[in-house]
């Protein structure tokens, strides 16, 4: 088996119909499709059934018994049960060109890479069906005649280069050695968002050929109701950031502790800590000055306190500090 995709599904069956057909027609046969249901509510399972026999036994169906909240772990178990040489993961809102599983495949093999990076892809409305795909925009067009580059294998260029102009966090734009993932155990936190960047930036560090290529083949829709774009109160939206902003960054710091170049640079494992923590906070700001500080504080004080991760413990004396200040004002 030549590649494994591998779909996390939640209440995709507005979706999931045109992702499924997407890889129907594509020009590598060589492949297994492994869907992932996070406990959906809707008829999405029901949908990606009627795909099994059209697919000939390359489609397995997996359905987790309770919702995770992230796509991360729906992956991970995905990855589990892959037995492709290459994965690539495709959300079940999105869809991929007819050629890309073959290109991908091929360039991976003619370069020997571990990882491909695709830096560009195309976006659509909700609406588009796949025989429209003359709606689709390419994000850049004038890089689509530049040849595929290699990133550098020192690392601590690659992690400076990741902290002054940061890369693509998004799982689909990623081609994968399956035992690349596995051997190094390369798997997705359980934070409901921002989990791919912590991703990427494990592969970034872990990964001597990694390869760079412009051509896109995903094509990314517009879902109102994902994790991050989806309607919540201010409240969950501060929980949301601060419950991942601990997850991914205990998940970071305990992948950093194993490795050398780590040990021996303190202060640059510092800098990634807060490069992903300033992260969230931007998101947070975007509706922190709605709440009140004492309302701010004890939602801190809530969600930290389920937390026993050491790597947060200097942050969240800063915050909590910063945040009594701000009451005491």
């Amino acid at each position: 088996m030549k590649v494994s995709v591998i779909i996390p599904m939640y209440n995709a069956e507005k979706y999931l119909n045109m992702c499924l057909e997407s890889l129907l027609i594509q020009t590598l046969t060589d492949f297994e499709v492994i869907v992932v249901d996070d406990a959906s509510t809707d008829n999405s399972v029901a949908i990606a059934e009627s795909y099994l026999e059209r697919f000939g036994g390359r489609l397995k169906i997996l359905v987790l018994e309770e919702n995770t909240g992230t796509p991360g772990l729906p992956r991970n178990i995905g990855l589990e049960y892959a037995c492709g040489e290459y994965v690539y993961f495709v959300d079940s809102d999105d869809f991929i060109i007819d050629s890309a599983l073959e290109k991908l495949f091929n360039c991976a093999e003619n370069y020997r890479a571990e990882i491909i990076f695709t830096d560009s892809s195309f976006g659509c409305g909700e609406e588009l069906i796949p025989e429209n795909l003359e709606f689709v925009t390419h994000s850049d067009e004038k890089i689509l005649d530049e040849e595929p580059t290699f990133e550098t294998e020192n690392l601590a260029e690659r992690v400076e280069k990741f902290l002054r102009f940061g890369f693509d966090w998004v799982t689909w734009l990623k081609f994968s050695r399956r035992d690349f993932l596995t051997e190094n155990k390369i798997y997705f936190p359980a934070a409901k968002t921002s989990e791919d960047g912590v991703w990427t930036f494990k592969i970034l560090c872990t990964a001597e050929r990694l390869l760079r290529i412009h051509e896109p083949f995903y094509v990314q829709r517009s879902n109102k109701n994902s994790i991050t774009r989806r309607n919540r109160s201010l409240e969950d939206w501060i929980i949301l950031h601060t419950n991942s902003l601990i997850k991914n960054v205990d998940s970071l710091a305990e992948f950093m502790s194993g490795l050398e170049f780590f040990q021996k640079n303190p202060a640059t494992r510092l800098r990634i800590i807060d490069y992903f923590i300033s992260k969230h906070l931007v998101q947070m700001e975007l509706v922190k000055n709605k709440l009140s500080a004492n309302e701010l504080y004890e939602i801190f004080q809530r969600e930290f306190l389920k937390t026993s991760s050491p790597a947060l413990s200097a942050y969240l004396l800063l915050l909590t500090k910063l945040y009594r200040n701000e009451l005491a004002k």
